[in-house]
């Protein structure tokens, strides 16, 4: 992961909306959405869980933006 996507999982674990990540970022949402799904290929495990609220980080997914964010 880059640092890019390091404040990408930053800003889904706050705003736990997709629509408003990519804003944040500057990118669209099936960019975010693309990118999402190359991390998770990249590493073997879902990051993000869609609910009724919204979506949220899966364990593995919370234990990656951590890591980063320590480093």
């Amino acid at each position: 992961m880059n640092e890019q996507d390091c404040l990408l999982m930053g800003y889904l674990d706050e705003e736990r909306n997709l629509t408003r990540t990519a804003e944040r970022l500057y990118i669209t949402q099936p960019a975010l959405t693309y990118r999402l799904q190359q991390i998770e290929k990249e590493f073997g495990v879902s990051i993000i869980v869609k609910d009724k609220r919204g979506i949220r980080l899966t364990p593995e997914g919370e234990f990656m933006q951590n890591e980063k964010s320590h480093h």
